[in-house]
């Protein structure tokens, strides 16, 4: 009896089908795993994060310690720790580093580990002696004898002057620390290295810098960095967007001229961190398109990839946003109120953005305007309230 040719092509579409659903249930297997081994990281991560806290709280405030409410009080070092842990990319990070840090009565600055040298990444208290583009642009090397590198070797801090810092002369030409400050210099230790390095003097003063406060301030960054990479699977380097570095200028040393480090990819740790994969995810809204009269396609390939990079990295900063505020988020966007909601934390990510992307694209197009509306407020301008100032571009 002749085979029915219908019957035959059912049978083979059932197997290649049978043989594509055990694919997909075997991948869906292995993404509910990782996903299951992140929530438990994350799970033990919080529980030590409760225990320190708990510790802290109840520690002992030893005789001749400051004041409740001074600088490098326990009060106040608890109170920038919970901020710390609040940061949700590692750039924020390293700003709020900075900025608790000047809440203590220091000058305080943050060097990125990159390879062979550590790169100015965030700082405050300095003024305008210290502008953005010469903070990018200072660069230490770690290839030869300094105290930065002795923090990259031994993991430990480093209680310096001005004189010790004679060989990173571009540091202390930039910083300008008073012949009589104490500075000192912090590991800030995240997936298992020295993965930037915290600096502080007393900006003048001549006071004691509070040491306590400032070691707990750098071992709970290096912990949030720790933090955010588990959230996002450890997401490495290679996958974040790439972006060319600022001009560096020559380093000067005693011993004679510098070696030119060349940049050097991130740090897992200092790398952006994207959101772990969720399965069965609804599709998201379609992107923004390009402005009027404004074609990519015309651009270098260069500027092409800027554009790209751009835009991916504005969609990082406001997923992270919207991961870590569900449900603040859902009211914003049902009470019409979202910017007013999220402001402090659209605002910080915006100057992220800016820094790494507003003198290169200018005011061509703004992309993190653009995924606010595309992803926070669900492509629908009006959740935004009337008091969000809209694109810059």
């Amino acid at each position: 009896m002749a085979q029915n040719p219908l019957a035959n092509l059912i049978h083979q579409a059932r197997e290649r089908l049978n043989e594509q659903l055990k694919a997909q249930a075997e991948e869906l297997g292995k993404i509910e795993q990782s996903l299951q081994e992140l929530r438990n990281r994350h799970q033990q991560f919080e529980g030590a994060v409760e225990q320190q806290l708990a510790a802290l709280e109840n520690a002992e405030v030893p005789s001749g310690a400051p004041a409740a409410g001074g600088e490098g009080s326990l009060e106040k070092v608890l109170a920038a720790v919970r901020n710390l842990i609040t940061a949700t990319l590692p750039e924020q990070v390293q700003e709020t580093l900075t900025e608790e840090a000047e809440g203590m009565g220091v000058r305080a600055a943050v060097f990125d580990v990159r390879g062979r040298a550590a790169w100015g990444s965030a700082a405050r208290g300095f003024g305008s002696q210290l502008p953005e583009k010469a903070l990018r642009s200072l660069v230490v090397p770690l290839n030869q004898d300094n105290p930065f590198r002795q923090v990259v070797e031994t993991g430990g801090h480093i209680d310096a002057n001005v004189d010790t810092l004679k060989k990173v002369r571009n540091v202390v030409d930039k910083f300008k620390p008073a012949a009589n400050d104490a500075i000192i210099l912090l590991p800030i230790r995240s997936a298992g290295a020295v993965s930037a390095i915290f600096y502080a003097d007393a900006g003048g003063k001549g006071k004691i810098l509070p040491v306590d406060g400032l070691k707990i301030l750098s071992e709970f960054a290096g912990a949030q960095l720790d933090r955010l990479m588990a959230l996002s699977g450890g997401v490495s380097a290679a996958e974040a967007p790439e972006v060319e570095a600022e001009p560096v200028e020559a380093v000067a040393v005693e011993a004679g001229p510098a070696e030119a480090p060349g940049p050097e990819p991130a740090s897992a740790a200092a790398a952006p961190v994207e959101s772990a994969p969720v399965v069965e995810a609804p599709p998201p809204p379609p992107p923004p398109a390009a402005p009027a009269g404004f074609d990519l396609s015309q651009l270098s390939e260069a500027d092409q990839k800027l554009h790209k990079d751009a835009k991916r990295f504005a969609k990082l900063l406001i997923s992270e946003i919207e991961l870590y505020n569900k449900a603040k988020v859902a009211d914003g966007r049902k009470n019409k109120d979202l910017y007013k909601r999220m402001k402090t934390d659209i605002e910080r990510s915006r100057q992220t953005f800016e820094k790494r992307f507003g003198k290169t694209l200018g005011k061509q197009f703004d992309y993190f305007h653009e995924e606010v509306v595309r992803t926070l407020a669900g492509n629908d301008p009006t959740v935004l309230g009337a008091d969000y100032p809209g694109p810059s571009a």
